[in-house]
């Protein structure tokens, strides 16, 4: 999937939002952006949107608050015109993202924070964080490893990594060197 922009992190607090942001931020006045947060922990469902699925072990919503604090609202507020959350179980991670593609128009260019969608397809540009200070990671953090096209490193300020290098061309992503 050529037109996805995919960031997992070895943990919370890894820098992940913080990359997608400065992003939608560069690109959102060249190109129309969906952003998506795809995460398995669940917690208290807060009504920031609009809520497209709710079974057992999938919740998805289309975000429609800017000032939230939800990682879904801070891309909203960085300029992607839809931003959608979705919690989901390991199983159901797939499923999730399907039900948005579903909803996604064709010329967008889409950002989505997600460690378990990389399971189930190779996007245009997959990227890993990894918070400066930790050295330590799970089985799945290391199996996502040698998927990841870069690592980037976050100390919890700044990156190793420029994002304006990220750009969206040609309905696909790709990195271009600053000189």
């Amino acid at each position: 999937m050529p037109q996805l922009l995919l960031v997992a992190g070895t943990g919370r607090n890894s820098g992940k939002t913080t990359l997608l942001c400065s992003v939608i931020r560069n690109i959102c006045q060249r190109h129309k952006v969906t952003a998506i947060k795809i995460t398995p922990h669940f917690h208290q469902k807060q009504s920031t949107g609009n809520t497209i699925a709710d079974e057992e072990g999938l919740f998805v919503m289309e975000e429609k608050q800017k000032e939230s604090g939800k990682d879904s609202s801070l891309m909203l507020g960085a300029g992607a015109d839809k931003a959608y959350f979705a919690m989901a179980s390991k199983e159901k991670v797939w499923q999730a993202f399907r039900i948005i593609a579903n909803l996604i128009p064709e010329n967008h260019a889409v950002v989505c924070e997600s460690g378990g969608l990389r399971h189930f397809l190779e996007p245009g540009l997959f990227l890993m964080m990894n918070r400066s200070d930790r050295t330590e990671f799970k089985t799945d953090t290391m199996e996502l490893n040698t998927l990841a096209d870069q690592w980037i490193t976050f100390n919890g300020e700044t990156l190793d990594f420029d994002p304006d290098t990220i750009q969206f061309s040609a309905n696909k992503w790709i990195t271009t060197p600053k000189y």
